[in-house]
């Protein structure tokens, strides 16, 4: 299947990567990457947008972090090769919904919404 640049995409990886301080780094930058992802199996879910899917090396996806306002200078984006081994799964859809976030906050999600 081919994913088009642009595409909304829920990513399901291996929370062992996701835990690695490397990726931490950036996954977690406002809680400190210190702070392990935790949840209710060994899976972690990013929300981003896709920048390229045909990288024989993985999907390279937009993440935002922070809030967003109308200040657009207050989310910070940046760009991010999750290596296809580590994926379990890639969800592509128009939108979320709030249901679906909500679970996935459960199982440790990023992405670009605020946690509750």
């Amino acid at each position: 299947m081919r994913i088009d640049k642009g595409a909304s995409v829920a990513v399901v990886v291996n929370r062992t990567w996701a835990n690695l301080h490397g990726v931490k780094m950036f996954l977690r930058q406002d809680e400190g990457p210190q702070t392990e992802f935790r949840g209710v199996d060994e899976s972690h879910i990013l929300f981003a947008t896709v920048l390229d899917a045909e990288d024989t090396r993985g999907v390279w996806i937009e993440v935002r972090r922070g809030k967003l306002t109308e200040d657009t200078t207050a989310v910070e984006q940046f760009s991010l090769l999750i290596p296809w081994n580590q994926i379990l799964t890639l969800v592509v859809g128009k939108q979320f919904s709030p249901a679906i976030r909500q679970e996935a906050r459960k199982i440790g999600f990023t992405g670009e919404t605020e946690r509750e």
